[in-house]
């Protein structure tokens, strides 16, 4: 293995990542594939080692001479991802930025920022300094510990005993999707019959079913499992079970009273498909005579209360507080196409800020397919003066192997952008709405 810190080439990858991993387990005792992926990707971003200094302090390494040597070596050593002639530095309005935002940009969008909002010490980002003997396994239950949801654990599962139907309210990622079924099945709940999750989602469905079943420890479609349309991932093991809403209804049809669960919880809810609201009505009708059922109405909505109604007044229980921060900005004037402001912004965002992903909102395919489009034409049309940009898009016309994509690793030093009703570029917290 060498390395030229004029040419800034290597002999493989595999030799950069062992150069980085090794240099990381000298520095700080510790090394993850995803922390080294992500340090070579911020020096493939970066504009001076003084960047990969202040990113990797962010990041959670105390500042150090040793630091600032590997800052300065990975800054040298990592090809560029961008032209070295175009990462002239600019002073923006923080002072920071690169002198591709000017180059790529003639018309930007101005943003006022609003107040950050306050968040728990206990809901913040666990740092990253974990133990290199450290198990993937445990690894994940810390995770789980630093969920909202963690906290209510005790006095949700007593909610859930005393009251046949419960309507519990929390944040997006709170983790009332992964958790509940798992506490439930902790306290016993599945030894009187399965526990069903619906999402309005396939693609939502298999990807939770798969994190409940890492997080447990066993084989996808064992004790944990899914069903969707046209694929059913369950076996007699299967004891929690995560399923369309669709699925469910078509289960109802062979067994009108659920005699084979014990807890049917519908997530989702403040989504209102007309599956989901079909449900309401039948299983409504099931908890008259079925005493030993438990109902649960997740919903990331704080109106919650015609939710209550419609289950004769059925108690709310609400999981505070929110996992991440979230910064709201506005634009300073209307714009005259929204579409369009989406697409400069996202490229603005692009290039001028640190590695992460962008989510965006979008009403329809359509919109979707043509932001596409032209984000395609004007990614290509700048070379390899930016970054790469890969482009996703999600929407329920689109075949699940094809939805399935979002979920697929990217190169290092890339950023993703994936859409479906909605356009997504996942990771910095911007959310583009219309």
């Amino acid at each position: 293995m060498s390395g030229d810190s004029k040419s800034g080439e290597w002999e493989g990858k595999d030799a950069l990542k062992t150069w980085v991993s090794d240099r990381l387990l000298a520095l700080q005792g510790f090394s993850t594939p995803e922390f080294v992926e992500y340090a070579i990707g911020l020096a493939k971003q970066a504009t001076s080692a003084a960047d990969v200094v202040g990113k990797l302090e962010e990041y959670g390494l105390a500042f150090s001479d040793d630091l600032h040597l590997f800052a300065e070596e990975i800054f040298s050593n990592v090809p560029w991802k961008v032209s070295p002639r175009k990462r002239k530095t600019y002073d923006n309005e923080d002072g920071i930025g690169t002198g591709l935002g000017k180059a790529v940009f003639e018309d930007q969008i101005e943003f006022i920022k609003e107040s950050m909002l306050k968040v728990d010490d206990e809901m913040s980002i666990e740092s990253p300094e974990i133990s290199k003997a450290k198990s993937e396994l445990e690894t994940l239950h810390e995770d789980r510990r630093t969920l909202p949801i963690y906290a209510h654990r005790d006095s949700l599962l007593k909610a859930i005993e005393e009251h046949q139907v419960l309507v519990i309210v929390g944040e997006t990622g709170s983790g009332k999707t992964t958790q509940i079924p798992q506490y439930l099945h902790e306290a016993g709940y599945t030894k009187r019959g399965k526990v069903a999750c619906t999402q309005p989602r396939r693609v939502a469905a298999i990807s939770v079913a798969a994190r409940v079943s890492q997080e447990m420890d066993v084989k996808l479609g064992h004790e944990v499992g899914y069903s969707i349309r046209f694929e059913d991932c369950t076996s007699e093991k299967t004891v929690l079970k995560y399923m369309t809403d669709g699925k469910l209804l078509r289960e109802l049809l062979g067994e009108p009273d659920l005699a084979s669960y014990g807890v049917i919880m519908v997530d989702e809810a403040h989504e209102r498909t007309v599956s989901t609201d079909v449900l309401f009505g039948l299983l409504k009708d099931i908890a008259r005579f079925r005493k030993d059922i438990k109902i649960l109405i997740s919903s990331a909505t704080p109106y919650a209360s015609k939710f209550s109604d419609f289950f004769d007044c059925a108690p709310i229980y609400r999981i505070p507080g929110r996992r991440y921060p979230v910064e709201i900005q506005y634009t300073k004037a209307p714009v005259a196409d929204y579409l369009d402001a989406a697409i400069v912004t996202v490229l603005q965002i692009h290039v001028t800020q640190s590695p992460g992903d962008i989510l965006v909102f979008l009403t329809g395919q359509e919109e979707i397919e043509s932001a596409e489009e032209i984000l395609k034409h004007k990614i290509s049309g700048f070379g390899s003066e930016i970054p790469e940009l890969v482009i996703s898009k999600i929407f329920s016309n689109l075949p699940t192997e094809l939805q399935a994509k979002i979920f697929q690793p990217i190169p290092i030093g890339s950023r993703k952008a994936f859409a479906r009703w909605n356009l997504i570029i996942r990771g910095l917290g911007w959310s583009l709405c219309r």
